[in-house]
């Protein structure tokens, strides 16, 4: 019976010690995450669209170390609007009207871990990304073919933006992943055409929430 016993108690102080085990192994540093994310992009652009806000989804993977690591991430903001660029028509200078739809970006930026705690993690960071409108239309057709080569190296040059961004977020540790919030200000630059300078500068904002899972370290430990 002592024998028993022995064994029961031996094998409850391992199944207790398992939830330990696993959650030591999810330490948020020196740690590769990866991440789900979803929220919601608040965008302008330069011809009539002002602070509209659209749905977005996306992946992104963290790497940490003690004091900073490195954030990189893919992600898709879904809408439909309007831009504009001047063309040279039979009257002059003219504006001519695009439709504009959904924006891809892929971002990378070093952040760094202030404040930490065992399970609250916040983070900034600062880095860059490229911002490309998914698909380009005209609402009105061309005059001739070389007004339309025009129009296409036009729209190309305001098509895609490699913007500087910030980035500023909280990862909170729960037992079998985490979970997180971050925000993002994007400074887009004047020939984009989701750049609309007023009341804004130009700064194109994100609100995200998802969740990430540790997949493994980010370093190799000496044996």
């Amino acid at each position: 019976m002592r024998l028993l016993r022995v064994l029961a108690a031996a094998s409850a102080a391992a199944l207790l010690a398992q939830p330990s085990a696993a959650q030591a192994g999810r330490q948020f540093k020196d740690a590769w995450f990866w991440g789900a994310k979803g929220g919601a992009l608040v965008y302008s652009s330069n011809y009539g669209t002002d602070g509209a806000v659209a749905p977005l989804a996306g992946i992104d993977w963290m790497i940490t170390r003690t004091y900073g690591g490195l954030y990189v991430s893919l992600d898709q903001s879904f809408f439909s609007t309007q831009g504009a660029f001047a063309e040279v028509g039979q009257t002059g200078l003219q504006a001519r009207v695009v439709t504009l739809h959904n924006l891809q970006r892929i971002s990378a930026a070093a952040v760094g871990f202030p404040m930490q705690s065992p399970t609250l993690h916040p983070y900034v960071g600062l880095g860059a990304g490229m911002n490309r409108i998914g698909s380009v239309g005209s609402t009105a057709p061309f005059d001739n073919a070389a007004q339309l080569y025009a129009a296409a190296d036009s729209v190309q040059s305001k098509r895609v933006a490699f913007a500087p961004f910030l980035l500023a977020g909280a990862q909170m540790r729960l037992p079998s992943f985490s979970v997180f919030a971050q925000g993002t200000g994007t400074f887009l630059h004047n020939d984009f055409f989701l750049h609309h300078p007023q009341p804004k500068f130009g700064i194109q904002y994100t609100l995200e929430a998802g969740v990430r899972y540790n997949v493994g370290k980010s370093i190799d430990r000496a044996r």
